[in-house]
């Protein structure tokens, strides 16, 4: 599969943008710096479409979602940074094969028209969790479309269905394609975390890094449910989304980080593309 040029783990810390990060953006170095080698290493693979998954879009319990707009944009001036401003491209002929493919496996996707969003008073800005990830590739030098996805409450079995269904959509087009999951690991890893501590946070990450170097989505299947319900994170859904993308395909992990500064699991993640398994 030539056009998926390369995917992604990455998390979303604001902090992790030098303008809203500042003093503390040293705290989160081994971060920044693998979000750079990543960006650095997509952009190398010259990708005309970047599709986004994030966690923190418009979040329905029976469905995925896409933002269906012209051009897409945001800023971080919900973080104290009103002018570190975004905007791209929606490819919107990939986006007609999403929807498609997403038909065809039976995987429920709501289209995020200005109507749509209105109705459920939602927005259409790029969230924290797409902008993160997004102003390292920017930074990178990406200035291509993108293809906006909100995670659903879905089944992880579902995820990974919809991951096969971005796949397909993909390979239907003469295009290069990267994928990005965004997501953060545990939010209890320390007594003064967002979430509240819980010792089982650590080892989620442990499990969850572990599965994610090796491509292992058998391992993320058959993790405890306990152990996830324990461990507050946000990044598990988008995680099978990125495995099912990669779903029959052979990969190459090529950097791979991870650190818990603030209690929170940051986990990078990049892999290459080598073709069909």
């Amino acid at each position: 599969m030539d056009n998926l040029v390369g995917c992604a783990l990455m998390p979303h810390p604001p902090l992790m943008i030098p303008e809203v990060g500042k003093a503390e953006l040293d705290t989160v170095k081994t971060t920044v710096e693998a979000a750079n080698q990543v960006a650095e290493m997509l952009k190398q693979s010259n990708p005309q479409t970047v599709v986004i998954i994030t966690p923190h879009g418009p979040v329905f319990e029976d469905a995925v979602a896409v933002s269906i707009h012209p051009r897409l944009r945001g800023s971080m001036a919900s973080f104290g940074a009103p002018d570190v401003a975004l905007a791209f491209e929606t490819d919107n002929l990939l986006i007609k094969h999403v929807i498609r493919s997403c038909q065809r496996l039976g995987i429920n996707l709501m289209e995020l028209t200005d109507d749509v969003a209105k109705n459920y008073r939602v927005s259409l800005n790029l969230d924290h969790g797409a902008f993160v990830p997004l102003y390292y590739l920017a930074k990178a030098g990406f200035k291509g479309q993108i293809v906006h996805l909100s995670m659903g409450m879905l089944a992880y079995e579902e995820m990974y269905t919809f991951g096969k269904a971005v796949q397909a959509a993909i390979g239907n087009l003469d295009k290069r394609v990267a994928v990005i999951a965004s997501g953060d690991l545990s939010h209890r890893l320390t007594p003064d975390a967002p979430a509240g501590y819980n010792p089982h946070g650590a080892e989620f990450d442990k499990q969850v890094v572990e599965a994610l170097k090796n491509a292992d989505v058998k391992a993320l299947l058959s993790m405890d449910k306990n152990l996830i319900e324990a461990a507050g994170e946000c990044g598990l859904r988008p995680i099978f989304f990125l495995m099912g993308v990669m779903g029959g395909l052979d990969v190459e992990v090529t950097s791979a980080s991870y650190e818990g500064p603030f209690g929170v699991g940051y986990a990078v993640v990049a892999y290459k593309i080598k073709g069909k398994k």
